[in-house]
């Protein structure tokens, strides 16, 4: 039972909102959008420099990658990083276009660094 499920959103309308700024003040300016992408694209650099990361999966199936594969998801986490630093410290402050470019930049180079993963992981 979903208890707070709103039936007339749908997964396009939740994209969508990636496309706006967010609302809050300076608290979530500076949790979220400087110490938790710090914190992030502190592990993309050591899974990058260590060439060892940690493929997340679901259960507890995390499993540990090295070489070529920790790199992309070294990339991968360094994107997300800086997503949240794009969306949270950026969309707070009124400069969009920074925002808007910085969030697109960081979602590309995820998905850039999940699919290199899964390619040097099946290879």
């Amino acid at each position: 039972m979903k208890w707070f499920e709103n039936p007339h959103r749908d997964t396009a309308s939740e994209i969508e909102d990636l496309a706006y700024p967010p609302s809050g003040g300076r608290v979530k300016l500076v949790i979220l959008g400087v110490i938790l992408p710090l914190v992030v694209v502190y592990f993309g650099v050591q899974a990058w420099l260590t060439e060892e990361a940690i493929w997340f999966g679901n259960r507890g199936s995390d499993m540990v990658v090295h070489g070529a594969t920790a790199k992309s998801l070294g990339v991968a986490y360094t994107s997300i990083g800086l997503f949240c630093h794009f969306r949270w410290f950026w969309g707070l402050l009124p400069v969009y276009r920074v925002f808007e470019v910085g969030t697109v930049v960081s979602l590309v180079g995820f998905l850039g660094g999940l699919v290199f993963g899964v390619y040097h992981l099946c290879a």
